[in-house]
């Protein structure tokens, strides 16, 4: 019996979705998400009940989610609202709400996360429908496979609130729109509606939409704009979006216009104005998101998406023009951040809505490689099985499914071959190559959980406590960045990521530079998370043991401020400037550098001011503190704003301390 094709359609999604769902507990949350799910169960509970707090909490409610917060609930986000949409925080919320709160059937972060898997499963199942609609079941098996073994879609599936979510109610609308045009039903036009109204209560990703579709319908031709069937229904769809937009967001309905424009000015200030990657900059446009897709995207798809694109140009000359929607789907993303003045940070997962695309592309290309194969074996009159053609393409994709395996649950970090893997990307520093939103914050947990000692006590080397959700460690760890006690070394574990990509402060160094690793987790060799225990066992030799050099030093009183010179290269630890203490509120702001030949300085990330963690810097009573981790450096600048002479107490004005057993 020949089995239909949606019900191969069916069963791939639902091995994917379940997949999905067993995997969930392997994922941390990502840094992102908890203020989302704060604000939608704030959001959820002002719609079910009209209640702005948590004070009348029903006792039907056996369990309660760590993110129903007493602090950042109704009444504050009415009043303080800002950033991205809260649609998709609120349907997480909702999810949460029935399956953890209400049945207990998932745990409490795993209920917000079913959220993102099911869209995503829903987005699978489109991909493999409208691939199969246009191509054939194989086209739409190697589509379905092109977006399922996206490594960046697959991990950020289970954990990332906002992109899977926006690329999923983007493709939908998008379908729906294509649907509407090509069955003359206004019905499809309805649904794309309601869609980019959830897109755009997610993201305004969904804004240039219109880049995508005017394109394609001019190149349908003028009289499937302006049919007069649809002119209403054209003129409706906008009022829907903003009804679900407006509808979906309470902080709006306070003062529309202004807080719309201080959303709007949230985009402006994230997606223009400050190049993250200057040394991608070509012409003024930055090639970073394309060759960021090029390395990050599977050969196997990388291939077939290519022969895609170029099948997509060659079908312009014909009547169907579905492959060059996608076409434009998968370019007018890629575009927008590339052109002058646009900015991308964190690799491409901002603009997660090309990936869709481009598998649709791939099954078109996988498509078109059968058919190619077909004609040339006719040619030669060689025998030809369809079939074995297509079981052979299909195998292609098993090096990508092992590779997510073996890097599970780790997979936004893959890097293909072109650029070495992670390894390679790092050796080259490609911008953003160990960026994983805090996703191995969970691994560490459970290590530390079967490893350490009974009341151990637990920091992040940098990250809020929010990063690492206190359900998931175990009960007698105290966990509390306060904890902190750098070179007092009072035992706490030291947990961190290895890779950012800005410049660290102090307490972040520290570990690095002062401990030994207890543990770390390695993803191709690549270590990118490490935990420490800070004691003095665990510290590397040379760097306990420190002395004052101030005696030794040369101290030149400039214009600016203060120019230190030790006459040797030290490792420098702490510094200490002494100052009038009548003059002291008169400092705003200072510049700590460093540098060891007096040419190339290196600007110190913590500055100087009135509101620094007291334990790395103060300026208090008189008296800047300041500590570096063990920094090589013999010459020391210190740039006060505003500086007069008279700041500076008679006498010794400056003392200088370094490790003494070890040398640069």
């Amino acid at each position: 019996m020949k089995v239909k094709p949606i019900f191969v359609g069916l069963l791939i999604t639902l091995i994917f979705f379940l997949i999905s769902l067993f995997t969930l507990s392997d994922y941390n949350v990502n840094w992102d998400e908890p203020v989302h799910f704060m604000r939608g169960q704030a959001y959820l509970r002002y719609f079910l009940t009209g209640e702005k707090n948590y004070k009348n909490l029903p006792s039907s409610l056996p369990r309660l989610s760590i993110y129903q917060s007493n602090t950042l609930d109704g009444e504050y986000f009415l009043e303080n609202d800002s950033g991205h949409p809260p649609l998709n925080g609120i349907l997480a919320a909702l999810t949460n709400y029935i399956f953890y709160q209400k049945l207990g059937i998932l745990g409490d972060i795993e209920a917000y996360h079913l959220f993102i898997i099911l869209v995503s499963t829903c987005l699978a199942f489109l991909i493999f429908y409208w691939a199969r609609e246009e191509y054939g079941l194989f086209a739409g098996v190697v589509a379905f496979l092109s977006l399922t073994f996206y490594p960046l879609f697959f991990g950020e599936s289970h954990n990332n609130i906002k992109d899977p979510v926006e690329a999923s109610f983007f493709a939908f609308a998008l379908y729906g729109f294509y649907k509407g045009i090509k069955c003359q039903n206004w019905r499809w036009i309805i649904f794309s509606s309601l869609f980019a109204g959830f897109a755009l209560g997610t993201k305004f990703n969904i804004l240039f939409l219109p880049f995508i579709l005017f394109p394609w319908l001019l190149a349908l031709g003028i009289k499937k704009i302006f049919s007069k069937k649809f002119a209403l229904f054209f003129l409706v769809y906008p009022f829907i979006v903003l009804v679900i937009f407006f509808a979906s967001w309470p902080f709006l309905w306070q003062e529309p216009i202004f807080n719309l424009l201080k959303t709007f000015g949230y985009y402006k200030e994230i997606g223009t104005g400050a190049v993250y990657q200057p040394q991608f900059i070509v012409a003024g446009f930055s090639t970073y998101p394309l060759q960021a897709i090029i390395f990050t995207t599977p050969l196997v798809v990388l291939f077939f998406s290519f022969i895609g694109i170029i099948g997509a140009f060659a079908n312009l000359r014909k009547k169907q023009k579905t492959s060059f929607l996608w076409l434009l789907w998968f370019l007018i993303p890629i575009m927008r951040v590339s052109l002058p003045g646009a900015s991308i940070y964190g690799g491409v997962r901002q603009i997660m809505e090309y990936i869709p695309a481009m598998a649709l592309l791939t099954g078109l290309g996988a498509s078109s490689m059968v058919t190619w194969l077909h004609g040339y074996m006719a040619r030669i009159k060689k025998p030809f099985n369809h079939l074995t053609i297509q079981l052979l393409i299909l195998l292609m994709f098993l090096p990508i499914t092992f590779k997510i395996i073996s890097i599970h649950p780790n997979q936004n970090l893959y890097f293909n071959p072109l650029i070495g893997g992670l390894q390679g990307a790092a050796e080259k520093n490609f911008p953003g190559w160990g960026i994983t939103l805090g996703n191995p914050y969970l691994q560490g947990v459970k290590w530390l959980n079967q490893n350490v000692e009974p009341n151990a006590k637990l920091v992040l080397s940098l990250g809020m406590m929010t990063n690492v959700p206190k359900i998931k460690l175990r009960e007698d760890i105290e966990f509390s960045n306060a904890l902190e006690s750098l070179t007092w070394r009072e035992g706490e574990y030291i947990m961190g990521l290895t890779y950012y990509s800005f410049p660290l402060p102090y307490d972040t160094q520290y570990p690095e530079r002062y401990l030994e690793p207890g543990w770390e987790k390695k993803v191709e060799g690549m270590s990118i998370l490490k935990i420490w225990k800070n004691d003095l066992a665990h510290t590397k030799n040379g760097f306990v043991a420190e002395k004052d050099i101030t005696s030794e030093t040369k101290i030149a009183v400039e214009d600016y401020g203060l120019l230190v010179d030790f006459q040797k290269p030290v490792f420098l630890t702490r510094m200490e400037v002494f100052l009038d203490p009548k003059k002291t509120n008169e400092i705003k702001w200072g510049v700590i550098s460093t540098s060891l030949d007096g040419v190339s300085w290196d600007e110190q990330p913590e500055g100087l001011s009135q509101n620094q963690i007291p334990r790395v810097q103060k300026l208090k009573n008189g008296m800047i503190t300041h500590f570096f981790a063990a920094i090589p450096a013999r010459f020391l600048k210190i740039k006060i704003t505003p500086f007069d002479r008279s700041y500076l107490r008679v006498g010794n004005s400056v003392k200088i301390t370094t490790l003494r057993d070890l040398k640069p």
